[in-house]
């Protein structure tokens, strides 16, 4: 039986999307760096990728913030639909993703599952299922990033 309820388990979950958030709007890595565990596991709704550095994270952190500024996201809002604890260091759980500009929606929102970890201390999210295909522009800024960075990693061996 999980030693944390479901309400607390929410109120985690809510916690660490609400940090991510605010990280890309403050451009701010090194806060997003502290949400996020490397090497990190996501699937789109066409297949299964994975982010295996930093600098890897950093560069999907970076196009994605910038094409969120670029198109004009105000207001990027993720709700907590639920959450449960597997253990005391293991939740699952799954929240809306909504793009907002200045109040108007610029895309229906998405659903994501997410599992967290307690790593050294820290709720970090260690792997992501997105309700969205790869072409998704949300989900091709990020994995344009993340692959920019790799082939970069790969040249210098």
């Amino acid at each position: 039986m999980p030693i944390v309820t479901e309400e607390e388990a929410c109120a985690i979950y809510q916690d660490l999307l609400d940090r991510i958030c605010d990280a890309y709007f403050s451009d701010d890595f090194a806060s997003f760096q502290t949400a996020i565990h490397v090497p990190h596991q996501y699937k789109t709704e066409d297949g299964e990728h994975r982010i295996e550095t930093y600098e890897q994270m950093h560069e999907a952190f970076k196009a994605f913030r910038d094409y969120l500024i670029g198109v004009g996201v105000t207001n990027f809002v993720r709700r907590c639909t639920g959450a449960l604890a597997l253990s005391e260091a293991k939740l699952i759980g799954s929240h809306e993703t909504d793009l907002l500009q200045n109040g108007v929606r610029l895309r229906e929102p998405y659903e994501v599952w997410a599992t967290l970890e307690l790593v050294e201390g820290q709720w970090k999210v260690v792997s992501s299922e997105n309700a969205v295909k790869d072409t998704c522009w949300q989900s091709f800024a990020f994995q344009h990033g993340a692959r920019s960075a790799a082939g970069r990693q790969e040249h210098k061996r």
